[in-house]
């Protein structure tokens, strides 16, 4: 199985992305640390990440209406404003 058009595992491209996205890493350190460039990190990361945000509105779900009012207000509760 290949990630999009990249000649990268999908296992080794979310691999790539969650390491990037943990530590902070530079893209040339996660790259040595994959054996990948840092193109191609810089690739795998975009598409992983392009992936993930189109799957936002599947999955994430924000209040609304009266909820949104509940919600604002006990986390307003929880910084103590």
């Amino acid at each position: 199985m290949r990630c999009g058009s990249l000649p990268v595992a999908v296992v080794l491209a979310v691999c790539t992305y969650l390491r990037q996205v943990a530590s902070g890493d530079l893209q040339l350190t996660v790259g040595d640390s994959t054996g990948l460039s840092q193109a191609t990190v810089s690739r795998v990361c975009a598409q992983i990440s392009n992936t993930l945000a189109a799957k936002v509105p599947k999955f994430v779900k924000f209040p609304a209406g009266v909820d949104a009012v509940r919600t604002k207000q006990e986390l307003g509760a929880i910084a103590g404003t």
